[in-house]
């Protein structure tokens, strides 16, 4: 009984704040009654609280509705709890308690998103409230929450908090986490800064060193970026990524004498990763060594599970297709054996593609596959031979477009669209054609899909396909995004 007497009694003195014209007497009578039942319920503390109030012929804003406040919260009444706090926070804007009291409530009524703001308030009028870990954890939920600007001072505050404890060289993590967001937004200066900051303390952290050096490839800088990559190896030994972005770096910068060592290094210190045989037999190639270069790419597929194109001596002098393997093996494993199935590939190159198919999936008597292109390497030509496989190719040279358009509608269950050509207007004409031929539940293969020209914008095939797929929305769904592939494969639903 006295609990439902004390609830309505916190009411009525909210009640009165809320009055037009403030009425002492009134409100000294409700302090009274509030300050007696508290006391009768033996909380004297707060008993005293109410029968200082009232004594007061006008109290302050700040201070009755903040008492009102806690009340409601040992009550449970969080709602009302939250209005008198706020309501407080309106005569006293700065206040670290009301802030930190709310960013309490909200994490009883688990809004972590209100609780979070609550605390980034309380952080901004007392700097020192939290340490670097509360700051990092503050910062983290503001970028999860894609508040930038909220996360990069939250992140800011916990580096600052952590250069200042005997611990910082333990705590990189917010470092590395900012500098993702600045390169997200393209600041690359303030990345590097802090990458330097980094090496400044712990001149061994490695992964700062290849932060570094993927920030100098990017921007061309070879010779840094090189250095960086030596060091990140240096430190630690066993780092795949250090080696793979070193070779990387000196092919693009044509030091193919050292991009094999450096292969040869990997394969023999570290581990027979298949990128590692791509990039050697890529440096083998332009250094006249075809023969190996042959063999390294023959290695990179046996290792992505392609037995057969060393067994059947399958001959590439590129490898544009071995890193694809394992998500075409995903995508396409349905259709595997299977009786009457139909493919078509646009752009067959030397065959690497065309020969995974007729090895992997276009295994029955009765399957088919049609491949289109402007001219056959005659690398592809001796491959087809190898697969012993050629009876169920028919080949078709010449102006694709005009080849697609006399094929027939509703054909294919698989279409591969590799075309030569990257401008925008032709691969959105190639997929308009695409979409044609292929039957209803048939899977669409779009290469390069994320690939551009820096020097030609036109070369956008992503663009192009974006464009058709935009006209036909709702008649297709995503089977596989492989962005780090430039890969996209959709399945067709509705004519």
């Amino acid at each position: 009984m006295n609990l439902n007497y004390l609830t309505q009694a916190i009411a009525n003195c909210e009640a009165i704040l809320h009055q037009q014209e403030f009425q002492a007497e009134t409100w000294q009578q409700s302090c009274r009654d509030l300050g007696n039942l508290l006391q009768g319920l033996g909380r004297f503390d707060q008993a005293i609280v109410w029968h200082s109030l009232a004594l007061e012929s006008k109290p302050s804003l700040v201070e009755a509705y903040t008492h009102i406040g806690q009340l409601y919260v040992r009550e449970s009444q969080w709602e009302s709890a939250i209005n008198c706090l706020k309501q407080a926070l309106k005569y006293q804007p700065n206040s670290v308690q009301l802030y930190s009291t709310l960013a309490q409530i909200y994490n009883q009524l688990e809004e972590p998103e209100a609780e979070m703001e609550c605390w980034y308030q309380a952080t901004q009028i007392n700097p020192n409230l939290v340490n670097a870990g509360g700051y990092h954890k503050l910062a983290k939920a503001f970028y999860h929450r894609n508040k930038l600007d909220e996360a990069i001072n939250c992140y800011q505050r916990a580096i600052e908090q952590s250069e200042a404890s005997e611990t910082r060289q333990s705590n990189f993590e917010p470092h590395y986490e900012l500098a993702e967001i600045w390169l997200e937004q393209r600041k690359i200066n303030q990345a590097v800064s802090c990458y330097q900051q980094i090496l400044d303390q712990d001149p061994n952290q490695s992964r700062a060193h290849h932060k570094l050096g993927t920030i100098y490839l990017r921007q061309q800088q070879f010779e840094e970026a090189i250095t960086e990559f030596r060091q990140t190896i240096q430190i630690e030994p066993e780092f795949p990524g250090g080696y793979r972005d070193l070779v990387k770096t000196l092919i693009q910068f044509q030091k193919w004498d050292e991009a094999i060592a450096t292969c040869h290094a990997i394969i023999n210190l570290v581990e027979e990763y298949p990128w590692v045989y791509v990039q050697l037999g890529n440096a083998l190639r332009e250094k006249g060594r075809i023969s190996d270069a042959i063999a390294s790419f023959q290695k990179a597929c046996v290792l992505k599970g392609w037995q057969e194109c060393r067994r059947k001596d399958y001959s590439f002098t590129q490898d544009n297709f071995s890193y694809r393997i394992s998500l075409w093996q995903s995508c396409l494993q349905s259709l595997a054996n299977q009786a009457d199935i139909q493919a078509l590939e646009i752009g067959s190159h030397q065959g690497m593609s065309t020969c995974w198919l007729l090895d992997r999936i276009l295994t029955h008597s009765s399957a088919k596959l049609t491949c289109i292109d402007s001219s056959f390497d005659r690398y592809f030509e001796n491959n087809l031979d190898k697969t012993q496989a050629r009876s169920k190719v028919t080949l078709m040279k010449g102006e694709i477009q005009q080849l697609l358009a006399t094929l027939i509608p509703n054909t294919y269950d698989v279409v591969n669209l590799q075309d030569r050509c990257k401008l925008t207007t032709q691969i959105e004409q190639d997929a308009a054609y695409i979409w044609q031929l292929l039957k209803v539940e048939g899977i669409a293969i779009f290469n390069d899909y994320g690939w551009i020209n820096p020097t030609n914008p036109s070369q956008n095939p992503k663009l192009g396909i974006d464009r058709f797929l935009e006209s036909i929305k709702n008649q297709w769904e995503i089977v596989s995004h492989a962005p780090q592939i430039y890969q996209l494969i959709i399945q067709k639903k509705y004519e």
